[in-house]
């Protein structure tokens, strides 16, 4: 009687470890395809957010001088042309508050435009792939312990052209508004304008 209650033991084991690894499987399988290779981008809206390498999207910024910047903000092209310039003069007001300055102006920009392979999720009619529920059965029978789930069907995922937007500016900053001439703003009120929620990405 003991040997058959382990005999009914390890097959209630397998039974129910069977479907969650074979959805773990895959599930690993389909991230790998949604993040790929890391020098393969997104086509997606860039958020505002700090570029973590030359190759990130995002701000990053150098000092030219006392009181002199350069923001640059790297953007996919599915990002709106006004936001990347907002981005862009929303960094330099930080930077402009760090710095104990109280106005911004900007003297120069500059936008470049290069082609890159993104990688792009597409919509379509095809069912995606589910995955039945896991079963747990004992002496008494079976019964289900997970609802059925479903994951991205992998040939939603296609590569599509797009371009990296580098918009750059230069700024000088000063606590004397005048010294900044017409285009000069403030920095509190820069930093008083929100970023939409959707688009942050602290």
């Amino acid at each position: 009687m003991r040997r058959k209650l382990e005999k009914n033991a390890l097959k209630s084991s397998h039974v129910k470890l069977r479907p969650t690894h074979l959805l773990l499987g895959v599930g690993i399988a389909v991230t790998a395809l949604l993040t790929g290779c890391s020098s393969v981008p997104v086509a997606t809206p860039t958020p505002y957010k700090s570029a973590n390498s030359e190759q990130s999207y995002g701000y990053s910024s150098d000092k030219l001088g006392n009181g002199e910047y350069r923001i640059l903000f790297k953007a996919s092209d599915r990002t709106p042309a006004d936001k990347v310039q907002q981005y862009a003069l929303r960094r330099a007001a930080e930077i402009a508050k760090q710095n104990n300055f109280g106005y911004v102006a900007v003297t120069k920009t500059n936008i470049t435009k290069k082609r890159v392979l993104a990688r792009e999720v597409i919509m379509s009619d095809d069912e995606p792939v589910v995955f039945p529920s896991d079963k747990q059965c004992t002496m008494s029978g079976c019964s289900d312990v997970a609802q059925p789930s479903t994951v991205p069907n992998p040939s939603d995922i296609e590569k599509t052209a797009m371009k990296d937007i580098y918009f750059s500016i230069v700024t000088s900053m000063s606590n004397d508004e005048q010294s900044l001439g017409a285009n000069a703003f403030s920095v509190s009120e820069l930093l008083a304008t929100p970023l939409d929620e959707e688009n942050k990405g602290y």
